[in-house]
């Protein structure tokens, strides 16, 4: 846009933004919060206290009001109390309530803004906002009018390409509105085709939730900032559903919850898919905008589509991941009861080790103890001569008794006596029977 002279709206545009300022960090004008508005006019030397007795003077100023007077042209704000006004020169003008929003005297004005308003201010061609606070302000410094922070424009001074208006609450330039409100935006993206990286097309459309945090910025950054923001969003968007394959946004492989169900979870794909690209988008946008004085507060993912041949697709394929999910429980299933199986033998075949080996220790240490007992007779029969003739004796025994034959045999080292046998050794006597023969 040209203006008459040939000057760009837009060169205007920056020579007048460059001329906008916020008051929040200005002490020079904005009281301090912690001090009274009395206390912050007699700093100012702009207070005059009553200095007569209770009830003498004129003029009475109550508590909760502030006294208007001319002091020899000079305007003075008169604290609670009574005045009287001697010299000629000195007028009472009367008494507003200290809680007015605007009050006026002489060149001076007490400004209140409330929670819920901005404030606008010029100083010599200068355009200031007032944030939410109090003000004192002195010509040429002028409070103009203040708005809700909520309504949709606040109106600018004319210019000279034309009247000054904005559509964003950057301050930007267009001639039929005027300044929009810092609140929260929420804005509607276009319908999206999008390619996925392996060439799958979709359509998506989402919303994005915003504000605004630094309206100087904006305005000295961007030219059309909705316009801006809702282009780079789905510029953002577009990139992301290109990066992503048709097996991110699909529904996920089913999930076994046991060995014989398989649980499909269509809906947590999808929502786990809008995490994933919300994530992304909020990460990779925000740094963007933020230098546009932007802050980022959310994307919604409204609608996402498939073509009919994708959606027959991806049918087929869920499809085909159940059956294969169901195979792969099945072969699970048996591979788990022939592992069972296999353990269970190993321990039965454990068992049986080691009854066999309780066993086989058992009759050795048996025949050990028996052969301990044998070399222990042995040596005892080796020491003693009567006790191995004894053991011949019982060999004989039970050679008798198994042949059946009563001879009986006698060592050769025996003597044979008329009643007896003694022993030669020992001198001990046996008895014999009457059938008797030497060996």
């Amino acid at each position: 846009m040209v203006d008459t002279d040939g000057t760009l709206v837009s060169e205007y545009k920056k020579t007048f933004g460059r001329n906008i300022h916020h008051a929040t960090s200005d002490d020079q004008i904005r009281m301090r919060t912690d001090q009274s508005l009395y206390d912050e006019l007699e700093q100012r030397d702009l207070l005059k206290r009553s200095r007569i007795f209770s009830g003498f003077g004129i003029h009475l100023v109550q508590d909760g009001e502030l006294g208007l007077a001319m002091f020899n042209s000079t305007p003075k704000f008169l604290a609670p109390g009574r005045h009287t006004f001697l010299s000629p020169f000195n007028h009472f003008l009367g008494t507003v309530e200290i809680s007015s929003k605007l009050i006026a005297l002489g060149n001076i004005q007490i400004v209140t803004v409330y929670q819920d308003e901005i404030g606008l201010s010029l100083r010599n061609g200068e355009t200031i906002l007032l944030d939410p606070g109090r003000y004192i302000l002195t010509a040429p410094h002028i409070f103009e009018r203040s708005t809700p922070a909520n309504a949709q424009y606040i109106e600018l001074e004319d210019t000279e390409s034309g009247p000054f208006e904005t559509n964003s609450p950057t301050f930007l330039f267009d001639k039929n509105n005027g300044f929009q409100s810092v609140q929260l935006q929420v804005r509607e993206l276009d319908e999206l085709k999008v390619n996925t990286r392996d060439g799958v097309t979709i359509t998506a459309k989402g919303l994005i939730t915003y504000r605004i945090h630094d309206p100087r910025a904006a305005f000295m950054t961007v030219q059309d900032i909705h316009g801006a923001v809702k282009r780079a969003a789905e510029a953002t968007l577009t990139s992301l559903f290109l990066n992503a394959a048709i097996d991110e946004i699909a529904p996920p492989v089913p999930q076994k919850v046991n060995d014989d169900l398989i649980q499909m979870k269509h809906d947590d794909g999808t929502e786990n898919f809008n995490q994933h690209i919300r994530d992304a988008f909020l990460h990779d946008f925000s740094h963007k905008v933020n230098k546009w004085g932007i802050e980022l507060q959310d994307l919604n993912i409204e609608k996402l589509e498939f073509d009919n041949s994708v959606k027959d697709l991806l049918r087929k394929r869920a499809q085909a991941r159940v059956e294969t999910a169901t195979s792969l429980a099945n072969m699970r299933s048996q591979t788990n009861i022939a592992m069972q199986q296999a353990e269970r033998e190993k321990k039965q075949a454990q068992i049986q080790a080691e009854t066999n080996a309780f066993v086989i220790r058992t009759k050795a240490d048996a025949d050990f103890y028996a052969a301990k007992q044998h070399a222990e007779a042995a040596k005892l029969l080796q020491e003693v001569p009567l006790s191995s003739q004894l053991e011949l004796k019982r060999l004989d025994v039970e050679m008798v008794k198994a042949t059946g034959d009563r001879t009986t045999f006698m060592p050769m080292n025996m003597r044979i006596g008329d009643i007896g046998m003694t022993d030669k050794e020992s001198g001990k006597m046996y008895f014999a029977s009457t059938s008797v023969s030497q060996l």
